[in-house]
């Protein structure tokens, strides 16, 4: 059997017009339980008569339209004695009389021919358009995977959106919550320290929320630059925020911890038009602690600190 002339014929007989009855003489080559794939975001036929009905509703729209064959390709690929899959390429033209509209466009199909006692009929066919941007040799467009990439951004800034502090950019107490039970499960010795800004109300009312919004910013890229990049900076809300930090062994170790935060905080102000100081709380944390007890605790100290201040 010549499957090139075969499938050549099939073709051309594809695009002929449908008859007076609504039938297509394509029927003749296709077996009646054929499955066909097209390009279209439905277009999967799961028998000859659901193609024919398509067939007849889609030349309704054709007008005067008869496309043709600028050039054709196929191969054989025989896969038994009653198989045979051709695969190819079909380059179809149209122009209308006055030239101005033009259809000029390749497309791909693979169809599948089945041998029975009426002879050889395709039992499948997929046809599809190639995207105009890919390129040679690319097994998919980039365009997919720019697409891929864009949604993957989105998505990402859609989370940092969902953990983060719009001002501070340090993560919300919400995340914070999230990363407390992990954090203390996997690393000794930790300790939560809460920063509360002295008389910040004060600094609001008196400089305006702008130099405010600017003094939250620079106390918090501060205690980043303080710990280690494994341990936890959080903006708890307003003017308060939350180390949880690890490797303190001692008490005293972490009341030095506490100094170095105080003095760093401090030199940070130098230079700065409005500025403000701090004040700290501390507390031990054990991996049995809940989150509500250790914030509690660290509560106390924050209060004892600014009493001692007065």
């Amino acid at each position: 059997m010549d499957f090139y002339k075969l499938t050549q014929q099939m073709w051309q007989t594809y695009f002929a017009d449908v008859d007076e009855d609504g039938r297509h003489p394509i029927q003749k080559w296709i077996d009646p339980t054929c499955t066909i794939i097209g390009t279209g975001k439905h277009e999967i036929y799961k028998t000859a008569q659901a193609f024919e009905k398509a067939m007849y509703e889609e030349f309704l729209e054709h007008n005067n339209i008869q496309f043709q064959f600028r050039d054709f390709w196929c191969e054989p690929v025989q896969l038994s004695e009653e198989l045979c899959l051709v695969y190819g390429e079909i380059y179809i033209y149209w122009e209308d009389e006055d030239k101005e509209v033009t259809i000029d466009m390749d497309s791909r199909f693979t169809m599948l021919y089945q041998r029975g006692e009426d002879g050889w009929k395709i039992i499948h066919i997929h046809h599809s358009l190639p995207n105009l941007e890919q390129a040679d040799g690319e097994y998919y467009p980039k365009t997919l995977l720019n697409q891929y990439n864009e949604k993957l951004e989105k998505m990402k800034y859609l989370q940092t959106l969902a953990e983060r502090d719009g001002l501070t950019g340090l993560i919300n107490y919400r995340t914070f919550q999230e990363r407390y039970k992990y954090y203390v499960d996997t690393n000794p010795f930790c300790w939560l320290f809460i920063i509360d800004v002295d008389k910040f109300k004060e600094v609001n009312d008196t400089f305006g929320h702008m130099l405010g919004n600017h003094v939250l910013k620079k106390i918090a890229s501060t205690l980043k630059n303080i710990v280690r990049s494994s341990d936890i900076v959080c903006r708890m809300g307003g003017d308060e925020f939350i180390l949880l930090c690890s490797g303190f062994e001692t008490e005293e170790k972490a009341d030095a911890f506490v100094q170095t935060i105080k003095n760093t905080m401090r030199d940070a102000g130098k230079g700065e038009k409005v500025w403000a100081s701090i004040s700290v709380g501390k507390t031990n944390v054990t991996a049995d602690d809940r989150l509500e007890e250790v914030i509690g605790a660290a509560d106390t100290a924050l209060y004892l600190d600014k009493q001692n201040r007065c």
